[in-house]
């Protein structure tokens, strides 16, 4: 059975990276590869505290690892920033 805690750690851990990526899709935020892999990094570390601390949620910790790992090749495949081109022209 799942604890009231992990419940409420992961909805709120999917709400923030959802708000991430409709911040990035809608421009509102431009955070280099590197910001978005150290943000995938720390998704994935994260599954693995849960896949470690419960042990009935092992589903959990690896959904959370491939949604780190999905998150830090976002990063890596991003276009360079806007702001990198226009000091190029």
């Amino acid at each position: 059975m799942v604890s009231f805690g992990l419940v409420f750690l992961i909805v709120l851990t999917l709400i923030v990276i959802a708000i991430f990526y409709v911040c990035v899709i809608l421009d509102f935020i431009n955070p280099s590869a590197l910001q978005v892999q150290l943000l995938g990094v720390l998704i994935i570390l994260f599954g693995v505290i849960v896949l470690l601390a419960f042990e009935e949620s092992s589903g959990y910790g690896f959904t959370f690892g491939l949604i780190g790992l999905i998150t830090g090749s976002f990063g890596s495949f991003r276009e360079p920033q806007k702001a990198q081109k226009e000091k190029v022209d």
